[in-house]
Formats: structure tokens, sequence, C-alpha cells
């Protein structure tokens, strides 16, 4: 049997470490702004549970003091304070989810570009086409071997990326009634495809 000596593979998937530094940066990014919206968007549930909770409390006061023209004007004043704040919470929770589209938005092109990068660096590690050419059975397990290196590290920034991304079907929708959101949307499904993974190698060599 033929034997070939791998140590160039194995050099390279050690060196795949590092291969999506660019990648993890820009969603390390992305998570600091997100947890920052979250962290805003906890407060506002809180203080919208904690008004209505005083809106319950005041509601039954003021039946209790309907005898009592002084106290049953007072309360109604309170409940219309809390009414009225009530009102403003549930628009900045509308605000709130806005924000956190925009930050999505704001992230595509970035990420998109980072991905990329790091993707376009994978054949600096190791050049497929020039060691498929003299493959074997030996070769063709240590290529496999870097695919599923390769796959592994993907698909550690992946699940992120659909996740908040990928998964929104609002923000993916392709709407033909605003051509540069379709671009901007279609360009970026087409950076995560699934050939996103595959080796590039002369396809007149088979594996």
């Amino acid at each position: 049997m033929l034997k070939i000596d791998r140590s160039a593979v194995d050099k390279a998937i050690e060196s795949l470490g590092g291969m999506f530094n660019a990648t993890n940066e820009v969603l390390a990014s992305y998570e600091a702004e997100k947890k920052t919206l979250e962290e805003r968007e906890g407060f506002l549930k809180g203080k919208l549970a904690q008004l209505q909770k005083q809106h319950a409390t005041t509601l039954i006061d003021r039946e209790v003091a309907k005898d009592n023209p002084s106290d049953y004007i007072y309360l109604s004043t309170q409940l219309t304070k809390v009414d009225e704040e009530v009102k403003i919470l549930l628009s900045l929770q509308d605000q709130q989810k806005e924000e956190f589209t925009e930050l999505k938005k704001k992230y595509m092109p970035i990420i998109k570009e980072a991905y990329s990068k790091d993707s376009r660096a994978r054949n600096d590690y190791f050049n497929v086409s020039e060691a498929v050419t003299h493959v074997t059975d030996e070769l063709k397990r240590a290529i496999s071997d870097y695919e599923k290196e390769i796959s592994k590290q993907d698909s550690q920034v992946m699940s992120g990326i659909y996740e908040d991304f990928l998964d929104d079907s609002e923000l993916m929708n392709e709407s033909w009634d605003d051509p540069n959101r379709r671009r901007n949307v279609l360009a970026f499904k087409r950076a995560f495809s699934w050939e996103r993974n595959n080796l590039h190698y002369d396809k007149t060599i088979k594996l």
C-alpha cells in the first residue's frame, strides 16, 4: 500500500485554531451590543410588571374609597398616571424590538465580510489541489480530517449567525418591494450557503 507523509496536513489542522479569529471578534462585538439591549429590555419588563401590579392595587384601593370623594379623585389621578407610564413603557418596548432588528442589520455586512475573509484563507493553510494530485486512500482520510476540523470550527460561529440572523424570517425576508434590501439579504444568505465549507480543488480529480 502506498504511504504518504501527512505531516503537512496535520500541521495545517493545528494551524486552523485561529482560522475564524476575525469572525469571532465581530460576533463578540455584536454580542456586547446585544447584551446592552437585552439589559435594557429586562429593565423595561421589570418596570412594566411593577406598574401593572401597582395599577391592580390602586384600582382595588379606589374601589374601597368610592364613598370618599377626595380619596377617590386622588386614586383616580394615580391610576391615570400609571396608565400613561404603562403606555410609555409599551412604546419603548416596541422601539426596543426595532433596535434589535437595526443592530442585526448593522452587523450583517460586517459578519459577512469577516466570515468571507476568514474562509478565503483556508487554502493558505493547506493547498488541497496540489495534495489531491497524489491522493491515496490514506490522503483521503487526511483531507476528511481537515474538513471535519473546518466544519467543527465553522459550526461554532454559525450557531450564533443562524440563531440571530439566518433564522430570523423577518430579517431574511427577500422582499421585491425593496431591491436594495433584497440584494443585501441574498448576498448575506449566499455567504453562508451549503457550499461555504467546500474545499476547492480541480474537479477532474475524484476524491
